[in-house]
């Protein structure tokens, strides 16, 4: 499996595969900003036998140097069940490790999602809802967080802090 960093080359193609994944939503302003200098963004194709199987990406919660976020990870659907996506995710928590993270942390949404739910506890990830009055959506967006330590140090839970999902949210709309 390779990862192809998303450019203004492949920036449409990468879209496609985004959309596809997640219909609903739209990835364009992470993947853009993600092409900035200095960002602290990386978004990524991935690639089987030059087949591309889906899309994955790094980023960092500005309250949170010490973590790595998943973004925008899926699998299509013809490669899922294959073990590629434990794959995806064993890479993406080594490239974590290699830029110094101590902790890989995602979002996802509790609604309709037990697929999801049970692969990310499978791969060794903790659970927890998410409930911030600072972050207004997540009184109403059922979102769970998981996490994992990367390394010997124990985990330390995201206990509700800010992941400033209102803003992403906007973001995906804009």
């Amino acid at each position: 499996m390779k990862l192809v960093t998303i450019t203004k080359d492949n920036f449409t193609y990468a879209l496609e595969i985004q959309e596809e994944l997640f219909p609903e939503e739209s990835g364009r302003k992470n993947f853009e900003e993600s092409l900035k200098k200095g960002s602290a963004f990386s978004y990524y194709l991935l690639y089987e036998d030059d087949i591309c199987i889906g899309v994955i990406g790094l980023y960092e919660n500005k309250d949170d140097p010490d973590s790595a976020w998943l973004g925008w990870f899926g699998i299509r659907e013809n490669y899922r069940r294959k073990h590629l996506g434990s794959k995806a995710l064993k890479m993406f928590e080594d490239m974590a490790v290699s830029k110094g993270y101590s902790f890989a942390r995602l979002y996802t949404d509790e609604n309709d999602n037990d697929a999801a739910v049970s692969f990310y506890r499978n791969n060794g990830y903790y659970c927890e809802h998410y409930v911030n009055h600072d972050d207004p959506i997540s009184l109403t967006y059922r979102v769970l967080i998981f996490s994992k330590s990367l390394s010997d140090e124990e985990l330390i839970l995201w206990n509700n802090r800010n992941i400033y999902l209102t803003e992403q949210i906007a973001k995906q709309n804009s």
